[in-house]
Parts: structure tokens; C-alpha cells; sequence
């Protein structure tokens, strides 16, 4: 997304209350938070994919004022162990969270 410029593009338009259809999977809506931390119990953020990007980006695109908690008691994912991690994590330190089960959905009107 930073390397794109699609961050920029969605937090201008949440800021502009334009009508957007955003979907997103997993970490796709997981950047929508205030931050990513906490998913380092779900993610190995030693992962660099991109040549061009040499750190990781902790901050979120602060669109939505909670956390999201994906594959939450999702039978069959492999992630799934993990994030009753990311939960206790956002749990310790008080941080507003929606957890969601595979085929769950956020909509915002």
C-alpha cells in the first residue's frame, strides 16, 4: 500500500467522506486500525517482500478507531492459534478490537 500510494488515497478519501467499496482479507483490513501492533504474534515481521521497503510499517491507516482480530476461532486456519495471542495482547493493553471469524464482514454506511 505505501509503495503504491493506496494508503494515501483511502485515508483522503475516508477524510473527504467519499462513498468507497473496500474489501479487504485479513491483513487487508487489519491496515484499516490505528496500528498493526499486536499481529507480530500472527505474523513474522522479518518478512521483507519488497526490495524497495526495508522496514516495517507499524502504523495503521487509522480509518476504522479499533483493531481487527481476523480468522478469530476459524476452524481449519492455520493462523487461528495465533490470534487468541494478538486478542490477549489487545485485551493487556486496553485497545478497542473486533475479532472475526473467517466469512465474517465490516460494514460501515
Amino acid at each position: 500500500m505505501k509503495l503504491s500510494g493506496l494508503d494515501d488515497l483511502l485515508i483522503n478519501l475516508s477524510k473527504n467522506n467519499s462513498t468507497i467499496l473496500y474489501g479487504g482479507y485479513s491483513a487487508g483490513v487489519c491496515v484499516l486500525a490505528p496500528t498493526l501492533k499486536g499481529l507480530e504474534f500472527a505474523d513474522d515481521m522479518s518478512q521483507m517482500p519488497y526490495l524497495q521497503q526495508s522496514t516495517v510499517i507499524l502504523e495503521g491507516l487509522g480509518i476504522l478507531n479499533y483493531q481487527v482480530a481476523p480468522h478469530y476461532k476459524s476452524e481449519g486456519h492455520p493462523e487461528t492459534e495465533a490470534i487468541d495471542q494478538v486478542v490477549s495482547y489487545y485485551i493487556k493493553n486496553k485497545m478497542l478490537f473486533k475479532a472475526l471469524n473467517d466469512g465474517e464482514v465490516i460494514i460501515i454506511e
